[in-house]
């Protein structure tokens, strides 16, 4: 896992998007056709897109599927843009996990912070309020 992002007043901005999704199995669906909106009329590349899709998609359905948070509790979606990175955040109202590498063994799921770690840039979890899972992606990939 890569460390902890650092902003320049210790504070992160107010996101350029920002959505409450309700936990339920449409989440990441809504949560793609946010950062698809968000991307159009950017210089991002399809590649950069692409990688955007996948990791939202992964980290949503996460907070949907494995946060033992109440079934009412939303999730929190944000992104921002930068001029050489996306930022991503998925909050939840879950009590945490630890970070563990991916089980070769497993043949089912257990994909996404493995997806995480090869695809962006940074990533991290902070525990401030609820859960947060963020990642960065290049805005020109390398």
């Amino acid at each position: 896992m890569n460390p902890a992002p650092v902003s320049v007043d210790g504070e992160q901005p107010p996101a350029d998007l920002a959505l409450s999704l309700d936990r339920d199995p449409g989440a990441p669906s809504v949560a793609r056709a946010a950062i698809t909106g968000f991307c159009e009329g950017r210089d991002l590349s399809g590649a950069v897109l692409s990688t955007l899709l996948l990791l939202v998609s992964e980290i949503v359905t996460n907070a949907v599927v494995h946060a033992d948070a109440p079934g009412s509790a939303p999730v929190r979606f944000a992104a921002w843009l930068h001029a050489a990175f996306v930022r991503v955040e998925v909050t939840d109202q879950g009590s945490g996990f630890t970070a563990q590498p991916r089980d070769p063994d497993r043949v089912d799921g257990g994909y996404g912070l493995f997806l995480l770690e090869k695809q962006a840039r940074r990533w991290g979890v902070s525990r401030a309020q609820g859960t947060t899972v963020w990642f960065e992606v290049e805005t020109s990939p390398a």
